[in-house]
């Protein structure tokens, strides 16, 4: 199998995205923030150094933003409009925090009576600081432990811990002021409000906003600087940020992480999709270990159950966009509510552009996650034909886990009822019986079938190689993909043909179409 290196920078933009869903922000905010602090950066001359914190605290500055969510949704409702409110505000002006609380409490009350709703909102308001403080601390703590975990050095973490202080010192938790402020916290402070205030008020009002906070949340000569060359600075700005152009920008030398790393960084990504809620924590690693030994056991091909382990760890990152009051509810949603739920799927799946390439496999996984063979899931409500047995394992994976947890709306099953569960949706006619199978049994359910050989007695590299060839590559380029000979390659695919009964590799590509290995998207033209 191919060795694994993949940019820690992708990483980040898929943390970057993730946290733009769930704090609200415009697309591409956190990347857009990454470009003009880099043009701030040289255009102020700051040392290299400070540069490579900025670019990394561009990204990740909102990573810890899901921690103790559900506290901040019971207090002010939906958290996401709180924070749209909240972008670009002077969160030192009191008289402006106030009111953009009020606004968030009478939205959250807005069924009472008027004297009952003016008693809670004054109940509410006593509590907000005592609330968002801790909150807020909880926020800085849980982005240096992820920035830990992709292995960010010490330094960085630091600016990671100061996410919320301010130049005047007026900034939570610690209150922190002047030089005591790291360099690359105040530049991206600025840089992002400037974004945000962009986006709200157009440049020329953005630059004299920035001129007018001169001395207090910015440090003064960095925002004068921002505002006199602001058109400047954000020219093209306004178009969505690729891929490329975040990593040309990376300090050299840029960092890749091996397959071991990958692993971890991919358990951090879960952990922060998990902590939005008590009743999600670690669910997203158990579908991953769930997936990833399902996939072993049926003998999908090692870079089959790589994606399966790894996906099944970022499967609901889209899931970030929906408010948490939402989830909090017990009760149905309404048909807002449930058609945006349903997208979490699309969301994740766009989540995973920032890994190019090496993030196709993934997607497809996370984008059909919650599909059914009969055409019942959401949210493209395509059937088994368009399910590969990875898609379809982990479905079935994703299913028996969640039931086995508690939710507002209903208690928690067994593993043996979750297992009733799983099969009464393969009598249905939704589950792959051999995925369920697979997955029950990896999960220390007695099976009540055969676990299924591999495809016609194919070995893991035998079901690689059938893939590639029915996807158009020949024998050489094959052999080239695989890391393999090219008489090794001809030796496998002979094998292949002998065993699938077929010896042509137009029969070949129809096999695997039929056994879900190749979409039919994904054939050559």
């Amino acid at each position: 199998m191919t060795e694994v290196a993949i940019r820690r920078a992708d990483f980040m933009m898929v943390l970057a995205y993730a946290s733009d869903l769930a704090t609200g922000h415009s697309r591409d905010f956190a990347l857009k923030s990454c470009v003009l602090a880099m043009r701030i950066a040289e255009l102020a001359g700051v040392s290299e150094q400070v540069r490579r914190n900025a670019y990394h605290q561009s990204m990740l500055r909102y990573v810890g933003c899901n921690a103790d969510t559900d506290l901040l949704s019971g207090l002010f409702g939906d958290e996401i409009a709180l924070r749209q409110d909240l972008v670009g505000l002077d969160m030192g002006n009191r008289a402006e925090l106030g009111r953009v609380f009020v606004q968030a409490f009478k939205r959250f009350y807005y069924d009472l009576e008027p004297d009952a709703q003016a008693k809670a909102i004054e109940a509410a308001m006593s509590q907000a600081l005592a609330v968002a403080r801790p909150v807020l601390t909880a926020h800085c703590e849980v982005a240096q432990r992820i920035g830990e975990r992709l292995g960010l050095s010490g330094e960085i973490r630091r600016n990671l811990g100061q996410i919320y202080e301010r130049w005047d010192g007026k900034g939570l938790p610690r209150g922190l002021s002047g030089e005591d402020v790291l360099p690359a916290v105040r530049l991206i402070t600025l840089a992002q409000d400037a974004i945000a205030l962009s986006d709200a008020v157009g440049i020329d009002g953005m630059a004299e906003t920035i001129a007018s906070r001169a001395d207090g949340p910015y440090e003064a000569d960095l925002a004068r600087l921002v505002s006199a060359n602001a058109a400047t600075l954000m020219r093209g700005i306004g178009a969505t940020v690729d891929r490329e152009t975040i990593l040309a920008l990376e300090p050299d030398p840029p960092v890749t992480l091996d397959e071991g790393a990958c692993d971890e960084a991919f358990l951090a990504i879960a952990d922060m999709i998990d902590m939005r809620m008590p009743f999600t924590q670690g669910h997203s690693r158990m579908v991953s270990e769930l997936a990833a030994g399902a996939g072993a056991r049926i003998g999908l091909p090692a870079a089959d159950i790589r994606a399966l382990r790894w996906s099944g760890c970022i499967h609901d990152i889209g899931e970030l966009v929906v408010p948490v009051a939402t989830w909090m509810r017990n009760g149905p949603l309404s048909v807002r509510e449930r058609d945006a739920a349903q997208l979490h799927a699309y969301y994740g799946e766009r989540a995973l552009a920032s890994f190019g390439r090496d993030g196709d496999a993934m997607g497809a996984l996370v984008l059909r996650h919650h599909e059914r063979l009969d055409g019942s899931g959401y949210h493209r409500k395509v059937g088994g034909s368009d399910l590969s047995p990875a898609a379809r394992i982990l479905a079935a994976a994703e299913a028996f886990q969640t039931s086995r947890e508690e939710r507002p709306h209903r208690k928690a099953l067994s593993s043996e009822a979750a297992a009733a569960q799983l099969r009464v949706a393969v009598r249905d006619g939704c589950i792959c019986p051999e995925a369920a199978e697979a997955v029950l049994s990896f999960a220390g359910q007695q099976s009540r079938r055969t676990l299924p050989q591999a495809l016609a007695g194919m070995t893991p590299r035998e079901i690689e190689v059938l893939r590639l060839i029915a996807a158009g590559l020949t024998a050489k380029e094959t052999a080239r993909k695989l890391d393999i000979s090219p008489k090794t390659a001809d030796h496998h695919i002979e094998s292949v043909y002998s065993k699938i009964g077929v010896g042509t590799r137009a029969a070949a590509a129809l096999y695997a179409v039929e056994h879900g290995l190749v979409r039919p998207g994904e054939m050559p033209a």
